[in-house]
């Protein structure tokens, strides 16, 4: 039994799409994007020949450039009669020094590519180029790793160490020397210093907290819990402290973040006496550091600086567990000095570690002797950028 089909007709086109509103509608919500692309220019120029780069903050003193890069820009020349060749290179690399194991320096980009070519026709006045920046780098072992950010540590800020990780594009414009000696060429380059900035974000936010103990009993998954336990020096008459440390679960910070976490501080009625707050000693502090660790020929060298003081308040003391053991508690926040300019990094050679670090300061100096250490620290992870609700899946640093 055969059937018949209905008729086909064409569907209506699609209404056009507008990112503004028409005049019969409204917004209702936007969502503005986690990152906004630039749209200006950086311009370098030698004689008569510029080279431009796109995308580019204006006014910025030096191009900048993130993961998945592309550098894009063109060649301008006002003398194009003579030019045979436009070739781009792409040069980064890192420098490293410690007091234990010398000097190293690894090559971290270099590659070569030509934008333009004679075959007999005239050179363009503007010569477009668009190149895609490497993610990865081979270090010294022959393993594939992350291309550092651009960044220094000066000698003179931290004895015993140096490190710069320095990236540049210099365009090499080739001209013969004149239309009856093509065979004699020359060569000038423009280059161009530029940043590497590779940018992260956490991959949740920080939850608001606005009474500890409260909330991480309502939502304890929003917490991490880093315990140690203080233990007494040998032959010392001293007893065991448990130091509890709370942080967000996400254990990820942006640089620009204020970080909140709490402490807790169990032990016996005696053993705390000497870490109670007083109006004219602070019994206990916190601050963000961060660890700096350079390999080289076989010799690690560490050292360790401060990027954060932290502002630390005493809370009234809870409802005791028991007779024998009370706890002093503390609301703490830290935020990264202004000057930290790059997250936590690992070059093979040269890593970056950050750590929240609490220190107990006893009222009574002699008390420091009768422990193996009363500091705590804990690991965490600065990134570029703060938490953004539209962030993209790539930024994830996990």
């Amino acid at each position: 039994m055969s059937s018949i089909l209905p008729p086909y007709s064409p569907s209506p086109s699609a209404p056009s799409y507008s990112r503004e509103p028409g005049h019969d509608e409204e917004r209702i919500q936007l969502t503005p994007p986690a990152h906004v692309r630039s749209t200006g220019t950086y311009t370098k120029k030698c004689g008569n020949d510029t080279v431009v780069l796109t995308e580019q903050d204006c006014g910025a003193e030096f191009p900048k450039y993130g993961r998945h890069a592309s550098i894009d820009g063109f060649v301008t020349l006002e003398d194009r009669e003579t030019v045979c060749e436009i070739v781009l290179k792409l040069k980064g690399k890192m420098d490293t020094m410690s007091s234990e194991g010398g000097a190293l320096t690894t090559r971290l980009i270099d590659n070569s590519y030509t934008v333009w070519a004679s075959s007999g026709s005239l050179c363009p006045s503007a010569v477009p180029f668009s190149v895609a920046l490497p993610e990865k780098f081979v270090d010294h072992d022959r393993l594939s790793r992350p291309l550092p950010p651009s960044y220094e540590i000066p000698i003179i800020t931290v004895p015993g160490v140096y490190f710069k990780a320095s990236y540049t594009l210099s365009v090499t414009i080739t001209r013969t020397v004149g239309r009856k000696l093509r065979f004699l060429t020359k060569s000038k380059s423009i280059r161009v210093p530029f940043m590497y900035k590779p940018r992260l974000r956490p991959y949740r936010p920080i939850v608001a907290s606005t009474d500890f103990l409260t909330d991480v009993k309502a939502m304890p998954e929003e917490f991490r819990q880093a315990s140690s336990q203080l233990q007494p020096a040998p032959k010392s008459k001293a007893e065991p402290l448990d130091l509890h440390l709370f942080l967000p679960a996400v254990e990820i910070f942006g640089l620009d973040d204020t970080i909140p976490f709490h402490v807790q501080l169990f032990g016996s009625l005696s053993s705390l006496r000497q870490f109670l707050p007083t109006d004219t000693k602070a019994t206990i502090t916190g601050s963000l550091v961060r660890q700096i660790i350079v390999d080289i020929n076989g010799r690690r060298t560490t050292r360790q600086v401060l990027i954060g003081d932290a502002k630390m308040t005493p809370r009234p003391p809870g409802a005791a567990a028991s007779a024998d053991e009370i706890s002093l508690d503390w609301d703490g926040e830290v935020r990264a000095r202004a000057d930290t300019m790059v997250g936590m990094f690992d070059a093979g050679c040269v890593r970056l570690q950050d750590f929240i670090l609490i220190e107990l300061k006893p009222l009574d100096v002699e008390v420091f002797s009768q422990y193996v250490t009363l500091r705590h620290s804990h690991p965490i992870r600065l990134v570029s950028e703060s938490w953004a609700e539209n962030s993209l899946a790539r930024d994830d640093p996990r």
